[in-house]
């Protein structure tokens, strides 16, 4: 099964944790890149994920919010539906009921610096934004902990979360 990806959270490589073990090696390299959008950070039990909210070209030009940034992955050879599965329950997206999912995995357009643009499978959120979620202005979660001192939900250490 080949599929592409775009990971901008807590399925990066920059991240350690159960999904990115199991996932990642089944993977190609990856490639840095950004999408159109926004990114806010949510704080859940012991760590961050963040949410991804897509916006269109027009809406964001000159605004602090929109590129996010992330790493396009390929499936390798042994990437296989049960490996979707197990990201699409990761992120609590269910294709058969999309309104009960936080996340629906759709395509989107990746800049990718050097090689224009690729269509890849993002997983954007799909609930309204709401007070409680803090923006990342930067567009990258990686950086955003980091800077803060945090750490992403799944990654064993206190502090945060996914994606």
């Amino acid at each position: 099964m080949k599929k592409r990806f775009f990971f901008y959270g807590t399925l990066t490589h920059a991240h350690d944790n159960p999904v990115t073990r199991a996932v990642l090696p089944l993977l190609g390299p990856a490639r840095r890149g950004w999408v159109r959008g926004r990114l806010h950070a949510v704080r859940h039990g012991e760590g961050w994920y963040p949410v991804l909210t897509p916006v269109s070209a027009g809406s964001v030009s000159g605004r602090v919010f929109g590129r996010v940034f992330g790493y396009v992955y390929d499936s390798g050879p042994r990437f296989t539906r049960a490996t979707l599965r197990l990201l699409d329950s990761y992120e609590n997206c269910d294709p058969r009921r999309p309104a009960r999912s936080e996340y629906r995995r759709r395509t989107v357009t990746v800049h990718v610096p050097g090689q224009g643009t690729v269509r890849a499978d993002a997983y954007l959120f799909n609930r309204p934004l709401h007070p409680g979620l803090c923006p990342i202005p930067g567009g990258d979660f990686a950086a955003f902990i980091a800077a803060r001192g945090l750490s992403a939900l799944g990654s064993g250490r206190a502090g945060a979360r996914r994606r």
